[in-house]
C-alpha cells in the first residue's frame, strides 16, 4: 500500500511539473508568434514533452484504477516508459539552460546585445527599452524561459529517482527468486516478499534388506548367496 501512494505521488507531481513546462512553452510560442518570430527549438521540445507527458501519465494512473494489473502498469513497462519520458525532461531542461547561458552572456540570443550584464538578468539595464513594452516581453520572456528549465530538471530528477528506486526493488525481488516480477503491476508486486527457498532435493533411499529363500537351504541376502 505505501508503494502504490508512492507511485501515485510520484505520478501526479511529475503531470503537475509537466502540466507548468507545456503552459510556459505555449506561452512563449504564442509569444514568438506575435512577434512573427519563429518558435525557439526549446519551446517546442517543452511542449512536445509536456504533451506526451499529459498524455500518457494520467491515462497510466487510470488503466491502473479501472483495470489493475493491465499491461500499462507492469514494471517493466513503467521502468522503460518512465525512464524515456526522464530522458526527455532532462533535454528539455539542459536545452533550455543552455539558452539561459548563451543570453546571459555577451551574446544577441533575443536579437540584443549587452555589454555589463546578461538579458535575462534582473539587475541589467535596458537603457532606451526600459520604458518600453518590448522590455516587459523581454522579461516575461526570461521568466518563462527559466520556468521551463526549472521543472524540465524537476521532473527528470522525480522520474529517474523513482526509476532507480523500482529498478532496484525489481532487481533485488528477481535476485530473491520471487516470480513474475517484471510482469507484475507495480502495487501487486512482490517487492518486499520473503526470498523463496530452494526445494530440498529428494535423499537417496538405498534398496531394503532383502531375503529371499533360494528353495535349497540358502538365502540371498543383498547379492551374497548363504547356503
Amino acid at each position: 500500500m505505501a508503494l502504490h501512494i508512492v507511485r501515485l505521488s510520484v505520478l501526479v507531481t511529475a503531470i503537475l511539473f509537466a502540466a507548468v513546462g507545456l503552459a510556459m512553452g505555449s506561452a512563449l510560442a504564442a509569444g514568438t508568434a506575435n512577434l512573427h518570430i519563429d518558435v525557439f527549438p526549446y519551446v517546442a521540445l517543452a511542449i512536445a514533452t509536456g504533451a506526451i507527458t499529459l498524455a500518457t501519465v494520467p491515462a497510466m494512473i487510470i488503466l491502473e484504477m479501472i483495470r489493475p494489473g493491465g499491461p500499462t502498469s507492469m514494471v517493466v513497462v513503467e521502468i522503460s516508459w518512465l525512464a524515456t519520458l526522464s530522458v526527455l525532461w532532462l533535454a528539455t531542461g539542459a536545452e533550455t539552460a543552455q539558452v539561459l547561458q548563451d543570453v546571459d552572456g555577451d551574446s544577441d540570443g533575443f536579437g540584443f546585445r549587452t555589454s555589463q550584464s546578461g538579458l535575462c538578468d534582473s539587475s541589467s539595464s535596458f537603457g532606451l527599452l526600459e520604458q518600453d513594452s518590448l522590455s516587459s516581453i523581454i522579461n516575461i520572456g526570461c521568466s518563462e524561459t527559466k520556468a521551463i528549465a526549472a521543472f524540465g530538471f524537476l521532473n527528470w530528477l522525480l522520474l529517474m529517482v523513482y526509476v532507480f528506486a523500482l529498478l532496484f526493488l525489481a532487481i533485488r525481488a528477481s535476485s530473491r527468486r520471487q516470480k513474475g516480477v517484471w510482469t507484475s503491476s507495480v502495487p501487486d508486486a512482490p517487492f518486499f516478499a520473503p526470498a523463496e527457498k530452494d526445494p530440498v532435493p529428494h535423499s537417496y533411499v538405498p534398496y531394503p534388506h532383502v531375503e529371499q529363500n533360494t528353495g535349497t537351504g540358502g538365502t540371498v541376502q543383498a547379492g551374497t548367496v548363504h547356503v
